[in-house]
C-alpha cells in the first residue's frame, strides 16, 4: 500500500469513528487546486475517486457543493452534463463530483449494484468532504449535497444520516428510499420533480425494476423533512406549469420546499430552453436556493 493510500484509510477511519473531527479547519496556507482535478479516497478498503472542481478567486474558505450523478452516470459526465461549474465560479463555491461503485449510489434500497453490494456512500461522501477540506479551505457550515435520480435518493440519504456534515440537498427526481428520517439538526431541502417522469413518477410506484420496493410519492418524503424539522405547515402556489409547496414553521429557519414541474420528464433540465419549456432551470435554481439558506 503507498503512503498516499495509507494516509487516505488514516483519514477515512477518523471521518467514520468521530464525524466531529470534520470541524476542524484545514491548514492555514492551503492553497486551492484551481480547476477540475481527480483525487481518491480509500473507504472499506476500497479506493475511490472524485473530481474536484475549484474556481478561481481569494483564497478563503468557501462553500461546498456535492454532485451526485444519475445511475448508470459517472462524475466526469456529470460535471459536463449538470453545467454545475458555472455557477460554481459565479458565486465561488467548490464543487465536488464523486463516482459511485458500479455508477451506482447506494440510497437504501435502490440502486443496483451499489446497494446489492451494501456499499456504504455515507461513509464515502463523508470521507469526500474530510479530503476535500485538507486540499483547499473549506467552509464546514456550508457543505451541500445535490443530484438527479439516483443521486437525488442519495442526496435524501445523506443529509438523513449525516446532517452533521450535510444539512442542505438539492435533489431532482429523487425521493426517501432509505427508511425514516432522524437527523441531528434541521435540514434545508429544495426538492425538485417533474410531473410527467415515469422512472420515479411523483405520485410513487409501488414496483419499479430498478427497486422492488417501489418509490414514495414525491410529497411524501418532502414531508418527512418537514416533519423532521417540525415545521408547523405547508403552503400550495400554483403557478400553471410549476406549482411549490414550501414548508413554514421549520426549526432554525430551515427552508424545505418541492417545486413540481408539469411537463418535465425523468430529466435534469438545464438552460434556457429548459427554462422555456418546463419553467425550471436547475442552473439558476440550485444557486438561488443555496444563495438563501447560506445567507
Amino acid at each position: 500500500m503507498t503512503a498516499l493510500r495509507r494516509l487516505g484509510f488514516a483519514l477515512c477511519a477518523l471521518v467514520v469513528a468521530a464525524p466531529a473531527l470534520l470541524l476542524l479547519r484545514p491548514a492555514q496556507g492551503a492553497r486551492p487546486p484551481v480547476g477540475s482535478r481527480v483525487f481518491t479516497v480509500t473507504v472499506g478498503g476500497v479506493v475511490r475517486d472524485y473530481r474536484l472542481f475549484v474556481p478561481p478567486g481569494v483564497e478563503r474558505a468557501r462553500p461546498l457543493l456535492l454532485a451526485l450523478h444519475q445511475l448508470h452516470g459517472s462524475a466526469s459526465a456529470w460535471e459536463r452534463r449538470s453545467g454545475l461549474d458555472a455557477g460554481a465560479a459565479a458565486h465561488g463555491v467548490v464543487v465536488a463530483y464523486p463516482d459511485g461503485v458500479g455508477h451506482s449510489w447506494n440510497a437504501g434500497t435502490c440502486c443496483q449494484p451499489a446497494a446489492g453490494r451494501g456499499i456504504d456512500d455515507v461513509a464515502f461522501l463523508r470521507a469526500v468532504v474530510a479530503d476535500v477540506a485538507r486540499r483547499t479551505p473549506i467552509d464546514l457550515s456550508r457543505v451541500a449535497v445535490t443530484g438527479f435520480s439516483n443521486g437525488g435518493l442519495m442526496s435524501y440519504r445523506l443529509v438523513c444520516a449525516a446532517a452533521d456534515v450535510v444539512h442542505v440537498a438539492v435533489p431532482v427526481a429523487g425521493g426517501l428510499v432509505a427508511g425514516g428520517c432522524a437527523p441531528s439538526r434541521p435540514i434545508s431541502m429544495l426538492h425538485v420533480h417533474g410531473g410527467r417522469d415515469p422512472v420515479i413518477p411523483p405520485a410513487g410506484l409501488a414496483r419499479s425494476p430498478l427497486d422492488a420496493a417501489g418509490f414514495p410519492p414525491a410529497r411524501t418524503s418532502i414531508d418527512v423533512i418537514a416533519t423532521a424539522d417540525g415545521c408547523a405547515s405547508g403552503a400550495d402556489s400554483d403557478g400553471g406549469a410549476v406549482s411549490v409547496w414550501r414548508a413554514a414553521g421549520c426549526a432554525e429557519d430551515a427552508q424545505v420546499e418541492l417545486v413540481s414541474s408539469a411537463d418535465l420528464g425523468h430529466a435534469y433540465p438545464v438552460g434556457a430552453a429548459a427554462a422555456a419549456s418546463y419553467g425550471v432551470d436547475m442552473s439558476t435554481l440550485t444557486w438561488q436556493f443555496l444563495a438563501g439558506v447560506w445567507r
